[in-house]
């Protein structure tokens, strides 16, 4: 394995962000702080599967369900926020950009999956 040392690691890490997501969502941390602390999780773990050997790749693909939310909160979600002053501008938003207000309700709509540790 290149970025996990087990399954049970891998699945830690998920029910650690999915639980980050919730407290955002809930308003428990600011959506700045929920930046903070979620670091782009699905890129920084290369949940893709990118830098993984084939035992690894075998897991994120077993585990493809619950790991498939933090690629749209990083695609569809933070990889589309800009400040909320920019997402005031029609270039902005004509570029389908949003500020942290919609960034927070769209994360209200994600379907985190159940890794029994969260």
């Amino acid at each position: 394995m290149e970025m996990f040392e087990s399954e049970s690691s891998l699945l830690d890490a998920i029910a650690a962000h999915d639980e980050l997501v919730r407290r955002c969502v809930r308003g428990d941390i600011s959506f700045d702080d929920f930046c903070r602390e979620y670091n782009d999780f699905y890129a920084y773990y290369a949940l893709d599967g990118h830098e993984s050997d084939d035992e690894e790749r075998e897991l994120l693909l077993k585990h493809d369900a619950i790991i498939e939310p933090h690629r749209v909160i990083a695609y569809d979600i933070l990889g589309r926020v800009c400040s909320d002053e920019d997402a005031q501008l029609e270039p902005y938003k004509q570029a389908g950009r949003f500020g942290s207000i919609e960034a927070l309700r769209l994360l209200g709509h994600v379907r985190l999956g159940c890794s029994g540790k969260a």
